[in-house]
């Protein structure tokens, strides 16, 4: 469209010259009919040109009649043109022959209707220069220069053609491709406000299973003190020393989710990386030998799939702080092969009771819903050696990709 409109405004600029040239330059020799004649021609040539132009912009309201207006358009433009050039005897107004060729190979296309005009209208002016008194060698001179820049104008043409079919085609993979782009950060935005969701869902299920137990309790034991302080008192204070462990234990709960929750995995850092600092300071916090293991030559995650394994380890660990039993040795181990990625968190403790289970089980069920996302495998029980061991299995085609940050 911005092709057609600069060579629309050529084409004003290009008749205005030639009428203002040609009116300044009059011949005193010229009749005056020939003059005037030649100056309407030329003027109502440029009008119609703009007229064009005009119903082009609104030839969508007009679209039955839009061939046969393309022809009228051509017919009348070489008429009031060969009529110019008869008149005033433009000689060297060849240009304009092959700017009204181009305007019918770019209005009809190059075949095979801009081919048929463009032959068509030669023969006219061919008729035309003969009349002007050309002899027979001039004739054939001027017929071959007119069809070897016919030639030139048709191929020139076919090259501008295929390179706006070009320019259209890129620049609707382009609008394709901001949609796509669109269409992509509204699903990361999505996927991180369900990220934060979960993350919240998680904490208040935690609050729930180990700050509200243990509040739950100390309540009690403090209704329980009230009532035997006067008659009681070795009871009551019994119940307060209860009650002074429970809020320890509560104290100790809050904590713990705290420093969970300050423990955010970096992008930046590659899963080995941001696993081996996890592990290093689960050791220091709580003494457990913890050690961390990696085989296998990396790939480079998505965050969705990073920041899910590094919650796997985090909700491991957080677990068997809290429900494990005679744990001494816990074991990290991550693995790299052509087709997935695993990962294992192990300890030699006693199996949890079923109470215990049952708490745990509230976090190791939001890993398996993330584990879900990627296609993932996910499963948690008894170990090999004892204890209790969590094993989780992704594809490299899902963990590879990106299907949005997660919290």
């Amino acid at each position: 469209m911005e092709g057609d409109m600069l060579l629309q405004w050529s084409i004003y600029i290009i008749l205005f010259a030639v009428l203002v040239v040609f009116t300044a330059g009059r011949s005193s020799e010229m009749a005056n009919w020939r003059f005037y004649g030649t100056v309407l021609c030329l003027a109502m040539l440029l009008v119609l040109n703009i007229l064009w132009q005009r119903w082009e912009q609104s030839r969508g309201k007009r679209a039955p009649y839009e061939l046969l207006g393309q022809w009228v358009f051509l017919i009348a433009s070489s008429a009031l043109l060969l009529a110019a050039v008869w008149m005033g005897e433009l000689y060297d107004a060849i240009f304009l022959f092959f700017m009204l060729c181009i305007q019918a190979a770019i209005v009809l296309g190059v075949w095979p209707g801009g081919l048929i005009f463009c032959l068509v209208n030669m023969a006219a002016w061919l008729a035309v220069f003969r009349a002007l008194g050309a002899d027979n060698a001039s004739t054939l001179s001027f017929a071959l220069s007119l069809g070897a820049g016919i030639l030139f104008v048709l191929f020139l043409s076919v090259l501008l053609q295929r390179y706006s079919e070009q320019t259209q085609r890129a620049e609707g993979l382009l609008k394709e491709l901001e949609a796509a782009n669109a269409h992509l950060e509204a699903a990361r935005e999505k996927e991180k406000e369900l990220a934060i969701v979960e993350e919240r869902m998680r904490l208040a299920r935690d609050i729930h299973d180990g700050l509200g137990h243990h509040l739950t309790v100390l309540s009690i034991q403090l209704q329980a003190a009230d009532k035997l302080v006067e008659r009681n008192p070795q009871a009551a204070a019994e119940a307060i020393h209860q009650s002074r462990a429970e809020a320890q234990a509560a104290l100790e709960e809050v904590r713990r989710s705290v420093g969970m929750m300050r423990q955010l995995p970096a992008e930046s850092q590659p899963l080995q990386a941001m696993l081996s600092n996890l592990v290093r300071s689960f050791t220091e916090g709580t003494g457990l030998d913890s050690r961390f293991e990696y085989s296998g030559e990396p790939v480079e995650l998505s965050p969705f799939a990073q920041q899910t394994l590094f919650r796997a380890v985090q909700e491991s660990l957080t677990n068997v702080q809290k429900h494990g039993e005679g744990v001494k040795n816990i074991r990290v181990r991550l693995e790299y092969t052509a087709e997935a990625v695993h990962l294992a968190v192990s300890d030699d403790g006693q199996m949890p009771d079923a109470a215990s289970t049952g708490q745990a089980g509230y976090g190791l069920k939001g890993l398996q819903e993330r584990i879900d996302q990627l296609g993932g495998e996910f499963c948690c029980g008894p170990g090999l050696s004892g204890g209790f061991q969590v094993d989780v299995c992704i594809p490299l085609r899902e963990v590879t990709r990106d299907p949005g940050p997660a919290g």
